[in-house]
């Protein structure tokens, strides 16, 4: 092995975790998948133990050449603790100690972090991030997370650690439901779940759109895959749904220019599996909604990670976490 130091990665989700083993350059020594649909944490935990340590013995190390791990979880959760709370797509998964029980374990250094900060880490590390200062990293998927990089270091809040729910500021005063119990989110009105549930309710009033044929004329079958086609067909419903996701994505964006002034707005799934139908029209309303001097300053551009990011999340927050306290 070469001196650079390696660092183990858990990527924490509804139906599996990811775990990778890494060094500080980016290079991906060794990888595994934990099924975990409707597990109990008592289940996985030390299957986490056990696929991490035949992971560094494959690669010919000990664990404790490892320098450090980190984990990559959803929230709500107790970020102070490192305590997972009641992830949403984890229902028995309650109060769990998850970084305790792997610092434990393992006998190794190890974090926690909200999985979009980690996702900004990726990109900042090993990604579209790699020599910025200061960035914005927005998730642009089913919901809308953030992770938001402020000279040079991770912007975590104050007590809550919650700092980077870009999701969640409200562009439209008593607007759309949004999930997190508020109204008038900037996810309720981007985010590709409340867009399909939009469409969904808006049917009775457009029973013709294409979207119902790309999704099979199934309606719990509409998704952003189904919108984007109809879009390209040049559906009109679509077309105006697309219109109005891109002029919310403007608008929060927009703030987000003006009050961080970031060298760069980096764009996680639908801006790179759509691309430029998608960041086109976001770039033609942009000058609505920020100054221009900071909007001239600032490239929005897509995730260069993509669908590898989460290999790279975990280990990229053991890599920030070796850096805060080093």
């Amino acid at each position: 092995m070469s001196q650079e130091r390696v660092l183990l990665g858990f990527d924490v989700g509804g139906t599996k975790i990811g775990i990778g083993l890494g060094t500080e350059s980016g290079k991906i020594i060794g990888s595994a998948r934990i099924p975990n649909v409707d597990t109990y944490p008592e289940d996985i935990l030390p299957k986490m133990v056990s696929e991490s340590k035949r992971l560094v013995a494959e690669a010919g190390m000990d664990i404790s050449q490892v320098s450090a791990f980190g984990i990559s979880v959803p929230f709500p959760a107790d970020a102070v603790n490192g305590i997972m709370t009641a992830p949403t797509n984890n229902k028995k998964w309650r109060n769990v100690p998850i970084l305790s029980y792997l610092k434990e374990q393992l006998g190794i250094p190890g974090c926690f972090e909200n999985d979009a900060n980690c996702a900004a880490l990726a990109e900042w590390f090993f990604g579209a991030g790699k020599g910025c200062q200061n960035f914005i990293f927005l998730t642009q998927s089913t919901g809308i997370g953030g992770g938001i990089i402020a000279a040079g270091n991770l912007v975590r809040g104050g007590g809550a650690l919650s700092a980077g729910e870009c999701g969640h500021i409200c562009v439209e005063l008593d607007g759309r439901q949004c999930n997190c119990g508020m109204k008038g989110c900037y996810e309720a009105y981007a985010g590709g779940r409340a867009i399909a549930n939009r469409i969904r309710e808006e049917l009775a009033c457009h029973p013709d759109t294409a979207i119902l044929k790309f999704a099979d004329n199934d309606p719990e079958k509409i998704d952003m895959v189904a919108v984007e086609k109809a879009v390209r067909a040049g559906d009109a419903y679509a077309c105006a749904i697309w219109e109005e996701m891109s002029l919310r994505n403007a608008q929060a964006m927009g703030m987000f220019i003006n009050i961080f002034n970031p060298e760069k707005i980096i764009l996680g799934t639908l801006a790179w599996a759509v691309g430029d139908l998608y960041t086109d029209p976001i770039k033609k309303h942009l000058p609505k909604f920020c100054w221009a001097e900071p909007l001239a300053k600032c490239e929005i551009v897509p995730s260069a990670l993509r669908r590898d990011i989460g290999s790279y999340a975990g280990i990229a927050a053991a890599l920030n976490y070796l850096k805060e306290n080093a």
